[in-house]
């Protein structure tokens, strides 16, 4: 092939690539993690390509996959308590981490003797990757209610829950919808008498909350320094940094691991052990992620911590001068915030998406929360601070954009299906999803999202 063909596909790549939203300009409340460090970009943008035609299936062949997974995971256990004999693996993501937990629990359970269908219990606030666990493991769940102020779980309530065929609790450190962290103390000595794995979620704060406590911000204890978890979750990809495809699962020690490993030597290929649920994958996530804790190291990691909460400072006090309130006590990085009739946190959310800002919009649970404004804050947004509250305060004030009434009107007169075929056409298609859900049985949301997605992805 030609240089030229080459240049043609780069060509079309950035165009389809400008339909995506970028976080570099600080726009972006979700989804992605920016620190407005153009370096962390560089350096894993080289770690990547470097590092791109490699397989960590077999790093007797390929070794920089375990030396970078000893590394990062190395790294992981100093922010999770730094107890001896900490063991991990290195995951392309959080639902894998949480997916290799749970079957590592469930094996862990039946070794002892379980012999009832292995159960998960874990806060109605827990992500939903442990739902999808629990779907993909054939084990039960039980889901425990969660303090309605506190917006943590229900110590007793989850506890009421554990049976002798629970095989693993989980709490989270935060927990994303409201950012606050579950009593992990709490939970674990209230389960001491019982034999359960405990499970922290720190897909979020794994990162970020060691730091923040180095600073004075936080004080809990959520990792390893509580005795009786067993696991912990750390997302690299998300407070750590790096690019897409990262996250660390740690075990208190290695008998605990084993669990987790799938291994059959009875096929007559090679040797076949997995410490992940992908087998073939490219050790680039792991170069990058590596590349990035190492650029960073202890103090930028520390300074990042300390921008991240200035900024969610900042703009948390000028949300409150327009009227919004926080749904929970603040902890973390995250906001979850409301104006208190729910159209009008709708219509900003609108007016805000119009103004070019992408902010994550929550539904409301009956006797938890009304709908709302969900904000992950990063470092850069230290820096556009002032615009995103000046353009918040225009936003308060005006009516909604003229395409979501009609497209309301849409809705009360032919249906949420006909309203769904404005997905993805205009810059509302989170209010727009919430108008959807909020006129359907929640019996049949679920049912109707997967058709929905069908649909959208048939091209």
């Amino acid at each position: 092939m030609s240089s030229g063909r080459v240049e043609e596909v780069v060509k079309r790549l950035a165009e389809i690539r400008a339909m995506d939203a970028r976080g570099e300009g600080g726009r972006l409340f979700t989804y992605l993690y920016e620190t407005g460090d153009p370096g962390v970009k560089e350096v894993s943008l080289r770690a990547f390509e470097m590092f791109l035609d490699t397989n960590a299936l077999d790093p007797t062949v390929f070794k920089s996959a375990l030396f970078f997974e000893r590394e990062l995971v190395s790294f992981a256990s100093s922010l999770a308590g730094g107890v001896e004999g900490v063991v991990g693996t290195v995951t392309y993501g959080g639902t894998e981490s949480i997916i290799l937990a749970a079957m590592a629990a469930r094996e862990w359970h039946r070794s002892l003797g379980g012999s009832r269908t292995p159960g998960i219990v874990a806060p109605q606030t827990v992500h939903p990757s442990v739902r999808k666990a629990a779907r993909y493991l054939g084990m039960r769940l039980s889901i425990a209610p969660v303090d309605p102020g506190s917006k943590r779980v229900d110590i007793d309530s989850l506890v009421s829950l554990v049976d002798d065929g629970t095989a693993m609790v989980v709490v989270s450190a935060p927990n994303y919808p409201y950012g606050t962290v579950d009593d992990v103390r709490g939970v674990a000595e209230a389960l001491s008498s019982r034999r359960v794995w405990l499970h922290v979620d720190a897909c979020i704060g794994g990162f970020i909350l060691p730091f923040m406590r180095e600073l004075g911000l936080y004080s809990g204890a959520f990792a390893f320094d509580v005795e009786g978890v067993y696991s912990v979750s750390m997302d690299l990809h998300k407070y750590g940094y790096s690019p897409k495809g990262a996250s660390v699962l740690l075990f208190r020690d290695g008998s605990l691991k084993k669990h987790s490993i799938f291994a059959d030597l009875r096929w007559p290929g090679y040797p076949f052990i997995n410490t992940t649920v992908l087998s073939s994958r490219s050790v680039a996530p792991l170069a990058a992620a590596w590349a990035v804790t190492n650029y960073l190291g202890h103090r930028g990691y520390l300074e990042l911590a300390r921008k991240a909460v200035e900024a969610r400072d900042e703009i948390m006090r000028g949300l409150e001068s327009i009227g919004f309130r926080s749904l929970a006590p603040i902890e973390s990085t995250i906001l979850s915030v409301a104006l208190d009739d729910p159209a009008d946190t709708l219509r900003f959310h609108a007016n805000m998406s119009r103004r070019g800002w992408i902010l994550g919009l929550q539904p409301g649970v009956e006797g938890l929360a009304p709908p709302n404004i969900h904000l992950t804050i990063s470092p850069i947004h230290k820096l556009v601070a002032p615009q995103f509250l000046e353009d918040a305060r225009a936003s308060s004030g005006e009516p909604l954009p003229k395409e979501l009434e009609e497209a309301r009107r849409l809705l009360e007169s032919r249906g949420p299906l006909e309203l769904a075929g404005m997905i993805g056409r205009t810059p509302y298609d989170q209010v727009i999803i919430a108008w959807i859900l909020s006129s359907i049985p929640p019996d049949l949301a679920e049912d109707l999202a997967r058709e929905l997605t069908v649909e959208v992805y048939r091209g």
